[in-house]
């Protein structure tokens, strides 16, 4: 696996935006889809103040996974490089697992409010995640994800971008937080989980 690092330079000119002092982008491969990866993901932290939202330093790239992951190392698929909405949600997503995984008893609570707003949730893709606990996790998790991008990219893009995420995976997720947006967002404030 080659690991990609900042140098100390580069590292200076992104701790206003991420508060990261070392940041560890690694390919699994090497190859051109890999690197092209890496660029939008550099790209977009250029481009963005993510630091709201970032929570682990280190980033696998590996264009053989099915789909990205959070723990134990973050880890994206090599897709969509030159599409950097797509791009920013699929690693905002996967950082706010991270903030959702060091706060258990709020989360806890959280899916214990979410399960009595849906007592019945699709489980599997590609309407659910893959067991209840993860659909009613991923209620939350979107519900940010698409508050992060509302912030970064405006209401009408990021609202774009999650209803075209829905039309491939998690479907009935996307649609339920596009739909039900401002309860899931008052569930997770009231419990504090909410960036």
């Amino acid at each position: 696996m080659k690991k990609w690092h900042f140098t100390t330079t580069l590292t200076l000119l992104f701790l206003s935006q991420v508060s990261a002092t070392d940041l560890n982008i690694s390919l699994s491969h090497d190859s051109e889809k890999e690197k092209m990866k890496r660029a939008q993901i550099i790209r977009l932290i250029e481009q963005h103040d993510l630091s709201q939202w970032w929570f682990t330093d280190t980033i696998v790239i590996d264009e053989s996974i099915r789909s990205p992951f959070s723990h134990p190392v973050l880890t994206l698929k090599a897709s969509m490089p030159n599409n950097d909405p797509a791009g920013l949600s699929q690693l905002l997503h996967e950082q706010i697992h991270w903030f959702e995984d060091a706060r258990e008893k709020e989360v806890e609570n959280t899916i214990s409010a979410l399960r009595k707003m849906y007592p019945i949730v699709p489980v599997g893709y590609p309407d659910g995640a893959r067991s209840e606990f993860s659909t009613y996790l991923h209620l939350a998790v979107c519900l940010l994800e698409l508050d992060a991008l509302v912030e970064v990219l405006g209401k009408e893009k990021a609202e774009t971008v999650i209803a075209t995420n829905g039309q491939y995976f998690y479907k009935w997720i996307y649609k339920t937080v596009l739909k039900d947006q401002a309860k899931i967002r008052t569930v997770l404030k009231s419990n504090d989980l909410y960036i």
